[in-house]
């Protein structure tokens, strides 16, 4: 195998009738290439240069592209190959990809084969008959698709039907079950562990499994989002400490200390916490207990409120007024006002209330900004998470939250004093 250039081709931009783009790729690999044709001369549509192997028989070029996508088409201006096959797949093993283009005659001219929206990463073109094999250029179309995993696949199944007839009809920017796939791909691949169970369930179960999917990735996940960065940053504790650590916080007198003035944006925990704490920002801690509320609707209000809070604690401007057909993308206007430190921070929601009900859409959320001056971020977010644990693991306390119809924001001052006084144990048995 002959490693290619180190040279890419770059998506134009363009849109086609089905809403698909252009996609960028690089030639990662072939069988041979002869010395003034280079399997990288596929990139560009230049008819006065090709890659050739000056062979006539099963050869092949392997193609990565910039990131996962669902292949809608492949153009190949063919050159003088008689017969090939093409497949693709979203991790590198050849031996495991399925079959884009089975094999056939290839026409010697310019050619568009329908490639009905493949998850791929890599496109490989098995080049069986030729007079020599060679190729001049290729070009690949479909939707990005960042973050895709194989192991979305039965998500992939379900949710393919209803895209490829959107995307024929109205593209991309009004496409929800893309959307969804989007915001599924790229925000639930640290917890497909926990998930993997859920993601095979599509099959038996895809009204249910896709729904819960959904809350994962839409209206509660500003809460894994927060397990994700909060994880991240966690010192590893033996549980032989954990008594003497609790004795020790018992002993400070710390409430009256949650009160001053913390720096804005102070999000960084202790670099020493309980190991109680540490298990409330386990993921699969977190999945338990948001797998709770998609089936308990009283857990479920209470998991949107905290979520919505925490939501305006990562970012408090309302950056989010109406619902984002395309996704969550960000106008430029906002765009500019928010600082580079907090942009990776910015977690947009998109409405599913089309495919989901009014459960999942985009609700006002009033808050009181002047709280922001005085709250530790980090301690509050995680006296959130223990409110939650409470809520799952005492139905009456569920439902004395679930009902009222306080602003959460007004009681936050006192989770961040009350959180040296949680009984860790306790929240946490959900």
């Amino acid at each position: 195998m002959e490693a290619a250039p180190e040279r890419e081709r770059e998506g134009r931009g363009e849109e086609w009738s089905d809403g698909g783009v252009a996609l960028g790729f690089r030639v990662k690999a072939c069988s041979r290439e002869s010395s003034g044709q280079k399997a990288a001369n596929v990139l560009e549509p230049d008819l006065r240069s090709h890659w050739s192997t000056a062979t006539n028989t099963k050869e092949w070029i392997l193609l990565e592209l910039n990131e996962p996508c669902l292949v809608s088409h492949i153009r190949i201006y063919n050159k003088s190959v008689l017969e090939w096959e093409v497949t693709g797949g979203l991790r590198y093993k050849p031996e495991a990809f399925v079959k884009v283009r089975p094999r056939g005659e290839a026409p010697k001219r310019d050619m568009v084969y329908p490639a009905n929206h493949t998850p791929c990463r890599y496109v490989r073109i098995s080049c069986l008959r030729g007079s020599p094999i060679a190729i001049y250029f290729i070009q690949l179309t479909g939707i990005p698709v960042p973050g895709l995993e194989p192991e979305f696949q039965p998500l992939v199944n379900h949710l393919l039907p209803q895209i490829s007839s959107s995307q024929k009809q109205s593209h991309s920017s009004h496409n929800m079950h893309l959307q969804l796939l989007k915001d599924i791909a790229s925000r639930l691949p640290p917890f497909l562990p926990q998930i993997e169970a859920d993601l095979n369930s599509i099959t038996d179960t895809p009204k249910s499994s896709v729904r819960f999917l959904a809350l994962l990735a839409g209206p509660f996940y500003p809460i894994l989002n927060l397990i994700n960065e909060r994880d991240a940053t966690k010192t590893s504790i033996s549980s032989a400490d954990s008594d003497t650590l609790k004795t020790s916080l018992a002993s400070i007198p710390t409430v009256s200390s949650n009160f001053e003035a913390q720096p804005r944006r102070a999000r960084s925990p202790s670099s020493v916490q309980p190991a109680s704490c540490m298990l409330a920002f386990r993921s699969e801690t977190a999945i338990l207990l948001l797998r709770k509320a998609h089936k308990d609707k009283t857990l479920s209000i209470v998991c949107h409120r905290a979520s919505r809070v925490l939501q305006k604690l990562l970012e408090p401007e309302p950056f989010v007024d109406e619902p984002i057909p395309n996704g969550g993308k960000l106008s430029s206007e906002v765009s500019d006002e928010i600082p580079k430190s907090d942009a990776s921070s910015l977690v947009p929601y998109t409405n599913y209330s089309s495919l989901f009900g009014e459960e999942f859409s985009l609700s006002e959320n009033h808050f009181d900004g002047s709280f922001l001056n005085i709250l530790d971020v980090a301690a509050v977010e995680e006296g959130i998470l223990h409110v939650l644990y409470a809520a799952a693991s005492q139905p009456q306390l569920g439902c004395k939250l679930a009902e009222t119809t306080s602003d959460m924001w007004s009681v936050l001052p006192l989770v961040q004093a009350l959180l040296p006084g949680i009984d860790w144990e306790m929240t946490l048995h959900t």
